[in-house]
This record gives structure tokens, C-alpha cells and sequence, in this order.
């Protein structure tokens, strides 16, 4: 025991038993230390990476799915026109292009065999292409037919030049029949310079795989590929009909400037800095904390989207620029006060009913975008698309709406509606459009036992006017008689241009003999207007009017029209400039 009597003799115990405590205590702090600022140091660089990546993804899911909304645009005009004429669909494509982004060119294949491009101009081998035959590309197209979705294919090499992303959209009637589908050809190069993606930038090294759609399965297309397999911090994108993966990592690795630690290390030895050290932390920690709010406000105030946050009372605690510009308040405004004062007064109490109900812990999106009115601060309403999750924060239940301007949509959708329904030409309902609402005329004249009239019009000698005057008078003539006809009819009366130089006018609650008072008010109408040619030359009007009425024998609009056909054929035959029954 004499070897170890001096620790256990009292010196050891008062002198050198607390300084080697205290040295022991003071490396693991000062190693302690060290350790958690290395980690820290990489965290603050894992978290800077994930918030580049996630800025990336949002912009990339943002520009593909701008192109996909103005798709189903034109996927909604081609079903509710069933069979659009070929000057209809290239002027659909044209408005189409103008709106989109980051376009080569837009195809349409009915039956899978395309036949309209635009531009055309670069493009015109591909026509008549049949994607059957297309090894290359049938499975995405059969894929997207089979899904009745979207789906984006590539990036593939284009044979007019560059590198393309391919998104087909199938089309398919309500009845369930399909139609054919729609190509959008997306310059690559266009839409990564648009997102500011670059495979290296500021430090960091980016890649993307997942080639057609496919994921972590497919293959990298831009970037160096070996990035997935090196420590990476990697995001799922979400593209139509699949998924991208996004991979990011600093050039220089992980530990990049963390050398000063060691000399760190070793001065704590020295100097035993406990104190300075825990408040050296204390201060990072805080400034850490500060810098992350700062990038989430970086975030708020430069997307486009209004985000607004609310508690679980409907207050506003965040209201960022986006919302700013929408609704006309600046935050300060807004901050603290009840979220009603952003809806029409009729939702109020709807809202008011839907934040007092929470729904458990988990973030989670409450319902998909729907379309609602805003009010703004000068007390005019707009059309909104809002996005709502919820999520339970250290006790608190937080709402979080994302709030889209639809105003510009609403107005494409509407243009591309009327497209649908009115006569290029005169304005008029068109002929499938008027069938529609004879239709449901007919089904209610049957049902109370109304009355029910029908006249079939037909320009006396148009073909004589279009050889002597031109094709420009003619329609002058359709759109002047167009006007004249409509004023001389009720607004409950329903109007269009049949075909050619040929109208029609369907008229609720009118028995036969009123009908041929009717008809007597149009020609008159018509005899009594003139137009004058280019030359200066009269050009005395007149037309043929057939008339139908619903009876026993005529119950349908097919029976309907035709006896009103065999009526105008014998106006026309008995001299013109008159009516027949």
C-alpha cells in the first residue's frame, strides 16, 4: 500500500484532487464545447443548404405547374366544344403560348395523331406524327392516357435543337370518352435559368435525377450524379404524373471553415474559459435563432402567394407582402385583428364557425384550393384561390393560408367559355350552344305545359351578294341582320346563327299565332332596313322565315326543326321575303 499512500494522503486530497477535478471538468466542458459548436456549425450549414433546396423546389414546382393550369385550360375549352374546328384550335394554342412559360411549342394529337402545332414555323415534319408508331415516345403518352393525368416526360434531346421537358395531357369527355391529347415541349434550359438553378452557385453543388418522372429511380440529368451518394441534403419534387429528386451539398464539404475549432480547443485548455465559452454559446445561439427568422421573413415577403397566419382566435399574426399587395393593407394594419375583415361579410360567420373547431397536432392541409371572394381595403371584392393548413405549435393551434390573385385566370377561363358558345362571326350563340338551351326549353315547355315556338330564318339571295359585293359584305350583312334580329326579339328569347346564312330563334311562352305576329315584326324589320355596299350601292335585304310550334305531333327539337325547315323551303319556294307554317 506504500506506493499508493500519496493519494490517499491529505495533500492529494486538498491540493491536487480539485485541481485535477478542475481540469478534468474543465477540458470535457471546453471538449464539450467544442464538439457542439462543430455540429452546430454543420447544422447551420445542413440548415442554409435545406432552405436553398426548398426555395429551388418551390420555384421549379411553380413554373411546371403554371404551364399545367393554362393545359387544363384548353383541356376544358376542347371538352365543353367536343369537335373544335381546326382555326378554333389554333387560335386556343396561339393564346395558350402567349400565356405560358418557357414554351418551345404546343401540339395537339386528336386521336393520338398530331395535327396542330404552334408555332408552326421549325415544327412542320412532326405533323401528322402518330404517337402509336413512336417507340420513343408512345409509353409516356400511353402512360398519361392510362393515369388521365399529366404527365411529364424527358428531359429529352429535341430534334429542332436543345433539350426539352415534354408534359402530355390526355382529354377525355365527361361521358368518359377520350379525345386525344395535348404536348407542351418546355425549353430546359429556359425554365432552370428562370429558377436560378445552376450546378454550382454561391458554394453548393446541385443535381437532379429522376428522368420521365421516375424519382430516385431515374436517371440525373443535370449536375454531377455522384452528389446523391456523398452526404447530401435531397428533396422530392413533384412534377406531373411524377416525381424529381433535387440534391445539394457545399463544394467543399461539410466541415468547410470549421479549422479554427482546434485552436479553440486547445486555448480553452490553457485559459480554462468556462465563462466566456458558455456565454460565447449563449450569444450564437441567440443570433442563430434571430438569423432564422430573418430567412423566414425573407421568405414571406418575396413570394409572389399572399401568406397569411392566424391563431386559434382568427387574429392575424403574420400578413406578409403578397397579402400586402392583394388586399391593399400594410401589416401594421392588420396585425392583431380579426381575419373578417379580409372576407365578404356573408363568410364571416362561416370563418368564425371553422377556426373554433381544432383538429389535433399534426400540420395538415384543411382542403385544396378553392375559389373564394376577398374584400379589400377599399371594400372592393376579388376572386381568390386559398390553400389552408393547420398546424399545432408549442400548444398553440396556427391556420396558415396561402392566397392566389385568380382575377387573370377567371378572365382567360370566361374568354375561352365564349369561344365555346358564341359565333366568331356574328356573336350569336352558335349551333351547339343553342341546342343546349332548346334542349332544356323544350323540357320545360313539356313539363308545365307551355307553349313553344320556333323560327328557322334564311338570307334570300346571300350567294348573289357574296358573288357581287365579296365574302367582307356578305359577313357585314350576317352581322348587321344578327343586330337587327336580336332587338326586334325579347331577352327571354333565345338567338343564334344556325349555319351560313341561316339563324334561328327559339321563343318561350309563344303560342303559333303569336309566333307568325313575330314573324311579321322581323320582316317587316328587315324590309325596312338597308345596307350600303363599298360602292356606295344599296343592298335591299330580305329573308325567308320557317316556323314551328310545339304540339302533340312535334314534341322534340329534332321533329321541331325539321318542320320548321320544311316551312322556310316553302317560303323560299313560293316566292321568298315571307314566312310559312
Amino acid at each position: 500500500m506504500p506506493r499508493f499512500s500519496f493519494f490517499t494522503g491529505p495533500a492529494f486530497r486538498r491540493l491536487y484532487l480539485p485541481s485535477l477535478l478542475l481540469f478534468v471538468a474543465s477540458a470535457w466542458l471546453v471538449h464539450f464545447a467544442v464538439s457542439t459548436e462543430r455540429s452546430r456549425q454543420e447544422l447551420k450549414l445542413r440548415n442554409h443548404v435545406t432552405e436553398t433546396v426548398l426555395g429551388q423546389v418551390a420555384r421549379i414546382e411553380t413554373e411546371l405547374n403554371a404551364n399545367v393550369y393554362l393545359a387544363n385550360g384548353l383541356v376544358a375549352y376542347v371538352t365543353a366544344v367536343r369537335e373544335p374546328t381546326a382555326k378554333e384550335i389554333q387560335a386556343a394554342l396561339k393564346t395558350l403560348f402567349r400565356f405560358g412559360r418557357h414554351l418551345k411549342n404546343i401540339g395537339v394529337a386528336p386521336g393520338n395523331r398530331l395535327t396542330h402545332i404552334y408555332p408552326l414555323k421549325g415544327n412542320e415534319g412532326a405533323i401528322g406524327l402518330y404517337y402509336p408508331d413512336q417507340a420513343a415516345q408512345w409509353p409516356a403518352v400511353q402512360q398519361a392516357i392510362e393515369r388521365r393525368t399529366t404527365v411529364l416526360a424527358g428531359p429529352v434531346q429535341l430534334k429542332q435543337g436543345g433539350v426539352g421537358l415534354i408534359s402530355r395531357t390526355p382529354v377525355f369527355y365527361e361521358d368518359g370518352r377520350y379525345w386525344g391529347v395535348l404536348s407542351l415541349v418546355l425549353d430546359r434550359e429556359s425554365l432552370f435559368k428562370a429558377v436560378q438553378l445552376r450546378p454550382e452557385a454561391d458554394g453548393l453543388a446541385f443535381a437532379l435525377r429522376g428522368q420521365d418522372g421516375r424519382g430516385a429511380g431515374g436517371a440525373a440529368f443535370f449536375g454531377d450524379a455522384s452528389i446523391f451518394a456523398r452526404d447530401a441534403v435531397t428533396f422530392t419534387i413533384q412534377v406531373p404524373g411524377g416525381t424529381w429528386q433535387i440534391a445539394a451539398r457545399p463544394v467543399a464539404g461539410w466541415q468547410t471553415g470549421q479549422g479554427y475549432l482546434w485552436g479553440l480547443q486547445i486555448l480553452g485548455l490553457v485559459l480554462c474559459g468556462l465563462a466566456a465559452l458558455t456565454l460565447y454559446f449563449y450569444q450564437q445561439g441567440r443570433l442563430r435563432i434571430e438569423a432564422s427568422e430573418k430567412r423566414l421573413r425573407a421568405f414571406l415577403d418575396t413570394t409572389r402567394d399572399g401568406v397569411v397566419v392566424i391563431d386559434e382566435r382568427g387574429l392575424i399574426l403574420e400578413f406578409n407582402a403578397g397579402a400586402e399587395q392583394l388586399f391593399g393593407y400594410g401589416a401594421a394594419e392588420v396585425l392583431g385583428t380579426s381575419l373578417n375583415q379580409l372576407m365578404p361579410r356573408d363568410d364571416a360567420a362561416l370563418h368564425d364557425q371553422y377556426v373554433a373547431h381544432p383538429h389535433g397536432s399534426q400540420a395538415r392541409i384543411m382542403s385544396p384550393a378553392r375559389r373564394v371572394k376577398g374584400r379589400r381595403k377599399d371594400g372592393s371584392e376579388v376572386l381568390i384561390e386559398v390553400t389552408v393548413g393547420e398546424a399545432r405549435i408549442a400548444g398553440a393551434q396556427l391556420h396558415v393560408g396561402v392566397i392566389r390573385d385568380m382575377t387573370e385566370r377567371q378572365s382567360f377561363e370566361e374568354k375561352l367559355m365564349e369561344l365555346a358558345t358564341r359565333d366568331s362571326l356574328t356573336g350569336a350563340l352558335n349551333r351547339r350552344a343553342f341546342t343546349e338551351q332548346m334542349d332544356n326549353a323544350l323540357q320545360l315547355a313539356r313539363r308545365h305545359g307551355h307553349a313553344l315556338s320556333l323560327l328557322l330564318l334564311d338570307v334570300d339571295h346571300f350567294k348573289k351578294i357574296n358573288d357581287s359585293y365579296g365574302h367582307q359584305v356578305g359577313d357585314r350583312v350576317l352581322v348587321s341582320l344578327t343586330e337587327l334580329l336580336q332587338d326586334c326579339l325579347r331577352t327571354s328569347d333565345c338567338f343564334a346563327r344556325w349555319g351560313g346564312e341561316e339563324f334561328v330563334a327559339l321563343l318561350p311562352e309563344t303560342d303559333a299565332t303569336q309566333a307568325v305576329e313575330v314573324a311579321e315584326r322581323l320582316l317587316a324589320a328587315v324590309r325596312s332596313a338597308t345596307l350600303v355596299s363599298d360602292s356606295g350601292a344599296a343592298l335591299p335585304i330580305r329573308v325567308s322565315i320557317g316556323l314551328a310550334t310545339l304540339s302533340p305531333e312535334v314534341m322534340d327539337a329534332e321533329k321541331m326543326i325539321q318542320r320548321a325547315d320544311e316551312a322556310l323551303y316553302r317560303a323560299k319556294a313560293e316566292g321568298r321575303d315571307g314566312w310559312r307554317q
